[in-house]
């Protein structure tokens, strides 16, 4: 837990560094029509937020920005590892891999329901609109750009609190390039990665990377002795540039593929309960592992996961004259996840397994239209606009398996009728687990979204110019639910079945601000912005009590508040205002951003647990006000430390209507005051970077350290207010050393969590709680379990480059 004291000291240390922005990056872009991020070694930070190359120092907005190199050195693997290097973001995984939740300023959305993210993923361009999908490596990344705040008119309605926008290495023209990579780490991780760039006579070339992993995982289990965590993952990126004249082309195919057990270590909070509950909890199912600090769990597996996906991107830039640049970006993505994530139960005995099935398949066509940065109107005036439609088909699912002892355990007396019914129909019937598929639920969603924009900035002077942008979106839902569920389920799945009403959405979002410039080196702006998320549908497998009636006919036109009957629920929208200041001294010696915010969002969309499900509804009002301050400082050549930290304030203005506590379920609460679920009040790192020679000839080295730290906040699936659920406050350390040889290899050796720190990204309520036992209607409390994160891990690697 970060103590106070402990906290003030790094905030200080921090401040007083007067560090930095955005940690990192990339060269700059070639061109316009290239849209490529990259970064010299001066430093010079480059970022496409705004649909065309810019100094990020330029740029009214805050954002933090990355470089592939950069990411490397902080041993970022994958988008969930951006919260170590990214204040005001995390990323809460949960026991299915579909599961991650992506929050900026304390705002988020579950990525493994049909609710819109709150926080974008572009990749190259196009969004990809399933979290859950988003996991996988970062294999030849050039960059990463994180915009804060809502991004409604360049990024669209998926983007209402920020977007994370990831962009890969394009092939390099008149430039032959290879390298490969070997890497292992601990929990029997292997991996080898190799990049080609291959120049194709003088206007084309083609790049080829892959990368294979094989981990064991992390995870010991007392019941059976084995590992379990582990994946085996393969990635293959692929692209094709053309060059020529006023065209440029690049063509991208990715592919990935990932099977293992994908199994999470939920540990059991033992002082969640009491005696008598636990006693009794132990007798009737055994004894979970508790012990919070090791890397065992004690419960029966039946983990598999398999998931795969594709997609094709074209992005087309073609300079029309005159400095104005015609783009066109088409993308197409298949996305199938299936998860056989264990016994939900998570104890020692078979009871009810789940299989998870997820599926996507979408596509992307975006033309835009960027014009010269100084021609236009003596150089006064400039603009981007666009064209854009979206259209996805998602499925998702899930089966409830009964194993060998969920009657003994759950129809209860044993050798009452219902006992021996519910044993005999496991027995003649079997299934995939040993048991039968108890429940079976489908959703089908199909989206089409539309949209145009345009933003514009209009210099008075030389130093005080305005931005000014709208966006129109369309949004068109329609789909249909279906839920069967045994007689021995029926208590916890309703039969439900029907069409859900067609949803025909639209909103302006829109974006406008004024911005000072005294000095080359320095920026300040005001800006307010606006940002939504379409209606859509509950996707939660509903219990009896919850059970949605079948509307008679389609909702009336404009009628999009929350409809349990016809599992709709309303828009969500977000209005912020921004506060910011982006400044360099000292010949770029130091550079010190931040930005003061106040964030208000109506009809918040959010799940709310009954003990076995989720059902989605417009939970109330918030807001979420504080700061962002990045710094970066170069005392030498050499040296260069780096520092950020955040503030959050969060509350609820209004939500009369919030689930009770899991024991008092049936009782709301009002949270009016309570702040949102992972929303620290604090969060931040300090790092430094130190290259050199090495006994000269050629020899170098680089030493690179972060620590990052974050406060306590809720870490519920929820947002009840339960103090069972706080998340004690923690700081990790990374560090990586590597020495590179004048014959073009490099040798790292590399930690994350150095000082193993033992804390949880995140907990839930023990599943089926209440006829387990371990309700208390007293305090409302419930059993906890607690999901263990990643252990200390080191590793090594090795890269050959030709």
């Amino acid at each position: 837990m970060i103590k106070n004291g402990y906290l003030t000291r790094v905030s200080a240390g921090a401040l007083a560094l007067g560090l930095c922005s955005a940690s990192a990056i990339a060269a700059p872009a070639s061109s316009a029509a290239a849209q490529q991020p990259a970064a010299s070694d001066g430093g010079e930070i480059v970022i496409t937020a705004q649909k065309r190359a810019e100094n990020v120092q330029k740029v009214p907005i805050s954002v933090s920005a990355f470089s592939g190199q950069t990411l490397e050195k902080a041993n970022v693997l994958n988008v969930e590892g951006l919260a170590k290097v990214v204040p005001n973001f995390s990323a809460a995984k949960g026991a299915q891999s579909t599961y991650l939740r992506l929050s900026i300023r304390g705002i988020g959305a579950a990525s493994n329901t049909t609710v819109e993210p709150s926080v974008a993923v572009f990749l190259d361009g196009a969004y990809v609109p399933r979290i859950g999908s988003a996991v996988s490596s970062m294999l030849d990344m050039e960059s990463v750009e994180v915009l804060r705040g809502p991004q409604g008119t360049l990024f669209g309605r998926n983007a209402s609190v920020g977007a994370v926008s990831f962009h890969t290495a394009q092939p390099k023209l008149k430039k032959g390039t290879a390298e490969v990579t070997g890497e292992v780490g601990t929990g029997n991780r292997y991996k080898v990665t190799g990049v080609m760039n291959v120049p194709v006579g003088d206007y084309a070339a083609v790049r080829i990377a892959g990368s294979q992993t094989w981990f064991g995982g992390y995870w010991q289990n007392k019941l059976d002795n084995r590992r379990y965590g582990g994946t085996d993952e393969s990635v293959a990126r692929g692209s094709v540039r053309v060059s020529k004249g006023a065209i440029d082309w690049v063509l991208r195919a990715d592919y990935s593929k990932t099977n293992g057990d994908g199994a999470t270590n939920i540990d059991f909070d033992r002082s969640s309960v009491s005696q008598t509950q636990w006693d009794n909890f132990v007798k009737a199912v055994g004894a979970p592992d508790t012990n919070l600090n090791d890397r065992y769990m004690n419960q029966f597996m039946t983990a598999d996961l398999h998931d795969k996906q594709w997609g094709v991107n074209s992005t087309l830039s073609w300079d029309v004259g005159g400095g104005s640049t015609l783009r066109l970006i088409d993308n197409y993505r298949d996305w199938k996840n299936n998860q056989l994530d264990g016994d939900v139960i998570f104890t020692p005995t078979p009871i009810l397994s789940r299989i998870g099935v997820f599926g996507s398949k979408s596509q992307n066509h975006e033309l835009q239209f960027i014009s010269p940065k100084d021609k236009w109107v003596g150089g006064r005036l400039d603009m981007v606009g666009g064209l854009y439609y979206f259209h996805e088909k998602y499925q998702q699912g899930e089966r409830l398996n009964e194993n060998a002892q969920f009657c003994n355990v759950l129809v209860r007396p044993v050798g009452s009728t219902n006992n021996v019914a519910c044993n005999n129909n496991l027995t003649t019937v079997g299934g995939p687990v040993g048991g039968i598929n108890a429940a079976v639920q489908d959703v089908n969603q199909t989206v089409d979204s539309y949209a145009a924009y345009a933003q514009a900035n209009f210099h008075f002077t030389d130093k005080l110019f305005a931005t000014a942008g709208g966006r129109y979106s369309k949004d068109i839902k329609d789909g249909d639910y279906k839920q069967v569920a045994n007689l021995f389920l029926q208590s916890q799945r309703a039969n439900e079945s029907l069409t859900f009403p067609h949803i025909s959405d639209n909103r302006f979002t829109y974006r406008l601000g004024l911005n000072y410039e005294p000095t080359r080196d320095q920026l300040f702006f005001l800006t307010y912005s606006t940002g939504y998320k379409s209606a859509g549908y509950n996707s939660g497998a509903g219990s009896p009590s919850l059970t949605m009636i079948p509307a008679p006919a389609p909702a009336p036109p404009g009628t999009l508040e929350f409809h349990p009957e016809r599992r709709v629920f309303g828009r969500e929208t977000t209005e912020d205002w921004e506060l910011g200041a982006k400044t360099s001294w000292l010949n770029h010696a130091v550079t010190a951003n931040v930005t003061f915010y106040r964030m208000n969002i109506r009809g918040f969309q959010d799940r709310g647990y009954d003990g076995t499900s989720f059902t989605v509804r417009n939970a109330g009002n918030l807001r979420h006000q504080g700061f962002e301050f990045d710094g970066v400082a170069r005392p030498f050549a050499n040296v260069s430390f780096v520092a950020n930290l955040a503030y959050l304030d969060s509350k609820f203005t209004d939500y009369r209507n919030a689930p009770g506590l899991p024991a008092t379920a049936a009782t709301p609460q009002n949270l009016t005051g309570k702040p949102a679920t992972f929303a620290p009040k604090w969060s931040g790192r300090i790092g430094v970077d130190v290259t050199g020679d090495l006994a000269g000839e050629g020899w170098t080295f680089d030493l690179n350290s972060n620590l990052s730290f974050v406060s306590k906040q809720y870490g519920g699936l929820q947002n009840d207010a339960n103090p069972q659920t706080i998340i004690p406050g923690y700081a990790l350390l990374g560090a990586r050393a590597s020495v590179n040889a004048p014959g073009g290899w490099t040798l790292s050796v590399f930690s994350n969590n150095l000082l193993n720190k033992q804390y949880e990204l995140g907990n839930l309520y023990q599943f089926l709680g209440g006829p387990l036992g371990l309700f208390n209607p007293a305090t409302g409390s419930t059993g906890i379990r607690r999901l263990h994160a990643d252990p200390r891990t080191v590793g090594a690697s090795v890269t050959f480059r030709y």
